[in-house]
């Protein structure tokens, strides 16, 4: 470990110890090894969750969402977990991590769980946790912030900063570098696919609002137009179902593209969006600050919020009527009816940012600090 690593190590250990509004200060502190976010986990100012040039006010910003600098704003719901807030047993466990770099995200692929994130870092659970791509796909250390896997399972594909884009076969294995697509390098920041490996659709999104669409043939991808759902607002969530794909921005705007985009809502939300899911039957769900989930109903075409708990809701899935949110400051919430939502322990205060549940294997979730939870049926 190094000296900067020690040092940001002791400063996130001295932060948890500190009320919250004296966390932020020091969070505001210049930090000579760092952005100034507590949680940041770069070195020299020069990581790649530093550089992005299209994230707009959070620019310098992991997300390591216990800052202001990450959305904490200047309530509490970025805080510590309260002592009063009711904590289940949800049989999370902390899993033993190869890396202490940011993890963004996570999917299931058909031997494994895979996640990605800080430096370009791609991890594959097999008898333990292990390191299978350690610079992104073009050798660069750009940081990945989106992984999907085909519907099959045998290919992933993952983007990133700097328009990093690349797919891993899995039964292989093998690795393709297809950054910087159309010539577009600005931060990706959330991708979609569906269908089988070789033949697989996707949609790749980036933080001023563009959406890169891509049909694959024998394994090559084809690029085509690149267009704003949203008007300019970044995107940082996609999702895919078997006739449609899903996009949700930070302007409150969900749209639904099966040829073209056209908006479905959500009217008045008054908060930031961070990811959507989409279910078999054309439900929706979406996850967003301040611990509200919306969920849509596609007979009514209405939106239905939910209140989940504190802080933002970073991710949500779902899987045999099993519905999860992953949230910041290590906080994860699960869904025990139409309506109610308990919070379950997870073992860390770290922020997560992914979640992936699966119907046969582990559940996952990832985030700050390398930090990855596991649990079995």
């Amino acid at each position: 470990m190094t000296a900067a690593d020690r040092a940001r190590e002791l400063l996130r250990s001295v932060r948890r110890t500190l009320p919250e509004g004296v966390g932020r200060t020091l969070d505001r502190l210049p930090v000579a090894f760092g952005c100034g976010c507590s949680d940041c986990g770069c070195s020299g100012g020069g990581c790649s969750d530093c550089s992005s040039s299209d994230r707009g006010d959070r620019e310098g910003c992991t997300d390591c969402g216990d800052c202001e600098d990450c959305g904490g704003g200047d309530d509490d719901s970025n805080s510590m977990r309260s002592d009063a807030e009711p904590i289940a047993d949800g049989g999370w466990e902390v899993a033993d991590s190869p890396t202490d770099r940011a993890l963004h995200a996570v999917a299931h692929a058909a031997d494994a769980p895979y996640a990605c994130g800080e430096g370009g870092i791609v991890l594959r659970r097999g008898e333990g946790w292990e390191t299978v791509i350690e610079r992104g796909p073009g050798v660069a250390a750009n940081t990945l912030r989106t992984v999907a896997a085909t519907d099959d399972g045998d290919r992933i594909w993952f983007a990133g900063d700097s328009g990093a884009l690349g797919v891993y076969d899995v039964a292989e294995p093998s690795l393709g570098d297809y950054s910087a697509p159309e010539e577009k390098t600005s931060t990706w920041e959330s991708i979609a696919v569906t269908g089988e490996a070789g033949e697989e659709r996707l949609r790749i999104a980036n933080g001023s609002g563009e959406v890169l669409e891509a049909a694959c043939e024998n394994g090559c991808p084809t690029w085509g137009e690149v267009v704003e759902p949203g008007g300019g607002s970044t995107l940082p969530a996609l999702d895919a179902d078997e006739g449609a794909f899903y996009a949700a921005d930070t302007s409150g705007g969900v749209y639904r593209s099966d040829g073209e985009w056209d908006r479905i809502g959500i009217d008045n939300a008054e908060v930031n969006f961070f990811d959507v899911r989409a279910g078999d039957d054309g439900r929706l769900l979406v996850a967003g600050a301040d611990g509200i989930a919306y969920e849509y109903d596609p007979v009514c075409r209405n939106w239905t919020p939910q209140y989940a708990g504190e802080g933002d809701l970073r991710a949500i899935d779902a899987s045999d009527g099993r519905v999860v949110a992953a949230a910041t400051g290590g906080r994860c919430y699960e869904r025990t009816s139409g309506i109610e939502w308990r919070a379950i322990e997870t073992g860390t205060e770290e922020s997560l940012a992914d979640v992936a549940l699966a119907p046969d294997g582990p559940d996952i979730a990832v985030g700050a600090g390398g930090t990855i939870l596991e649990r079995s049926d």
